[in-house]
């Protein structure tokens, strides 16, 4: 069996990643509309990567597939704030009791986000090769979340927990054409990590900071044909 595998190159600029960025984050708070803020960028982030073979992708997926699970997202976000509402915000009893309904919320704020992952996923077609399925499962999504949350704790060990949980999406994408690897290290993330966070401080090089994380993530990916 012939294999080759393509690099993956992000082609999409500065602006329109912070436009589609704004986008998506306004109509996300607004619960409702949240996906029809996430298709139009999952359509120019996928039309945005350039394969080295001369392959393309596209993104297939419609908002009214899973509005549902945006809105329960957004309403899940908002119900820590919701719950201590006529508390003062400065209390130690506020942020005690957010923070304890956050903990209580993860697991089903995991259950909701993998169908969402998988929706994204299995909406990209690629050409050649079709379109994959994502076979990811619960447990091991929660398992790979609280690690990736606990870890931002450390201050660096989370770039190794996030790079560690791509490589588990990627081996959970199976299509008969193609694999999916991912081959970004810790390390490099981990320093684009602090200047990414010093850039959102100064706010006006956010295009470019965005731009540049969406931009890492898809350049470290590798397509295996087959």
């Amino acid at each position: 069996m012939d294999v080759r595998q393509t690099g993956v190159r992000f082609t999409g600029g500065a602006l329109w990643a912070f436009g589609y960025a704004f986008l998506f984050l306004i109509l996300f708070l607004l619960v409702i509309p949240g996906a029809w803020g996430a298709v139009p960028f999952a359509i120019w982030w996928t039309s945005h990567l350039a394969f080295e073979d001369g392959g393309r992708a596209e993104f297939t997926g419609r908002a009214k597939d899973v509005w549902v699970l945006f809105a329960v997202l957004a309403i899940l976000t908002y119900l820590p704030s919701l719950a201590t509402l006529g508390l003062p915000k400065d209390s130690g009893k506020t942020q005690l009791i957010q923070v304890l309904m956050g903990l209580a919320l993860f697991p089903l704020d995991a259950a909701v986000k993998l169908p969402v992952y998988r929706w994204f996923i299995e909406n990209i077609r690629l050409e050649p090769g079709g379109s994959a399925r994502f076979t990811g499962t619960y447990g091991p999504y929660l398992g790979w979340a609280a690690l990736v949350a606990v870890s931002v704790l450390s201050i660096i060990g989370w770039a190794w927990a996030m790079t560690g949980m791509m490589r588990w999406f990627c081996r959970h994408i199976e299509a008969d054409a193609f694999s999916v690897e991912f081959h970004g290290k810790g390390l490099a993330l981990l320093w684009r990590g602090f200047v990414w966070t010093i850039g959102m401080v100064f706010i006006i090089p956010i295009p470019w900071v965005l731009r540049s994380m969406f931009g890492w993530w898809a350049d470290n990916l590798i397509i295996v044909r087959r």
